[in-house]
């Protein structure tokens, strides 16, 4: 039961909002970890509300990929920021988004720039053309919610060796996005270094 004090008012948290009624909108809590603030309108769609969450930072070292699975529902934005990743070996590291199916290995749209030329994608989104493990990573990429399940990316990523590589390009889901994922293209190889977080809103 919800109550105010002399100091807040207090909403007990629920996995999603009550039944929608013509003409009204709600004002709910989600029981995430932590809990999320939303309001969702007499058509049933959820916005979140709470602001801008930045996830604790994760390290990289000896992973094949490091997974985010803390995004809540409703998110318009999130940013991946990663500082000194580097891998064992050749393969370009990738990100890859994911709904409630997991992780989507395809499908994506765009391509990669570098001081070398252009390159297009279609299993996640590459940091740069050429992956060599002397590569140590540094930088961020932006996800934008540009319609329903529809997300844009863009983004640059440098390198220690003063190489860089500049992204775009867009990625469409059979669901909402709930996880994020740096990996290397087949999976097979480990990072080396670094750490990565996300934030979103």
């Amino acid at each position: 039961m919800s109550k105010i004090t002399n100091t807040g008012v207090f909403i007990v948290e629920g996995s999603a909002a009550a039944a929608d009624v013509a003409g009204s909108s709600q004002i709910w809590v989600k029981s995430d970890a932590p809990s999320s603030l939303y309001h969702t309108d007499d058509a049933g769609t959820d916005f979140r509300i709470n602001g801008t969450t930045v996830s604790a930072q994760q390290a990289t070292t000896s992973l094949a990929a490091r997974d985010f699975t803390v995004i809540p529902a409703g998110c318009k934005q999130i940013v991946l920021m990663i500082v000194g990743v580097s891998t064992s070996g050749s393969s370009v590291p990738i990100i890859q988004l994911g709904d409630s199916d997991g992780f989507e290995t395809s499908g994506y749209l765009g391509g990669v720039g570098d001081e070398a030329g252009i390159g297009n994608f279609t299993d996640g989104f590459k940091f740069n053309r050429g992956w060599a493990s002397s590569l140590v990573a540094h930088g961020s990429v932006i996800f934008n919610l540009q319609t329903a399940n529809v997300w844009a990316a863009s983004g640059c990523i440098s390198f220690e060796s003063a190489a860089f590589g500049v992204l775009g390009g867009t990625k469409s889901l059979t669901g909402e996005l709930t996880q994020l994922r740096i990996t290397t293209q087949g999976g097979s190889e480990t990072f080396d270094a670094g750490a990565a977080s996300i934030q979103f809103s």
